[in-house]
């Protein structure tokens, strides 16, 4: 998944982009509902449900959500800031999974081949650097998640993101405990350590690339208002 920053970073550049004649544009407790429902998809352990997956590819080495699936259930609420934040969380995930990380990575077999499935990937192939890494290791700090915390700081400080945010009412989405977003909040706090400088060693992912992948996306796609 992509980071809770990123994460961040898109919403903002999305409500950048909406009308100003929007009230989630101009009403900050709307804004802070709607960054809420963003961070509310990534408050469980298990990801499968609150990502709407598709059963038939669990073993797949990348699953993005279905947030048409979101939409369908939810269709009666979508005039509410923390089910539309939700819908853009599944949204951007889908973009960047589907889209965003084959320019990126390519998981390669034992033959040197791409493949799809987990238990048939042998290396991971970084365009970046041409760089080949086993799996385990590509997923760890030193590649795939340590590059989220390198961009962190130099994200919060490019796009100006907002750091505080209040817990009001339980929207209750039945695939997560809206309670269980505090958790993510308590991680948010600690993000800010980095310094920004870190950004000029990332090892997967260009950032300029990224957050304009990111623009891009929220400038051509009808993500979250419907």
């Amino acid at each position: 998944m992509p980071g809770y920053i990123l994460h961040l970073t898109a919403a903002k550049i999305y409500l950048n982009t909406i009308p100003q004649s929007d009230l989630l544009y101009t009403d900050p407790s709307l804004q802070n509902e709607f960054y809420i429902g963003n961070l509310l998809p990534d408050a469980v352990s298990d990801k499968s449900g609150s990502h709407f997956r598709d059963p038939a590819y669990r073993d797949y080495i990348i699953e993005w959500p279905r947030p048409e699936k979101f939409r369908e259930k939810y269709i009666e609420h979508m005039d509410d800031p923390i089910f539309q934040g939700f819908y853009f969380h599944l949204c951007v995930d889908k973009f960047f999974f589907r889209d965003y990380l084959p320019q990126v990575v390519e998981f390669r077999g034992a033959d040197g081949r791409t493949v799809e499935k987990r238990d048939e990937v042998d290396s991971v192939y970084i365009k970046k650097s041409g760089e080949s890494v086993p799996l385990a290791r590509y997923l760890s700090e030193e590649y795939y998640y340590g590059d989220y915390t390198k961009m962190n700081t130099w994200l919060c400080r490019r796009y100006n993101l907002p750091e505080n945010f209040a817990l009001g009412r339980d929207p209750e989405i039945e695939e997560v405990r809206y309670r269980d977003v505090q958790g993510v909040l308590d991680e948010l706090c600690g993000y800010s350590s980095v310094p920004a400088e870190a950004v000029n060693d990332l090892k997967v992912f260009d950032a300029e690339q990224l957050c304009s992948f990111l623009e891009h996306l929220n400038c051509n796609s009808p993500i979250a208002h419907h």
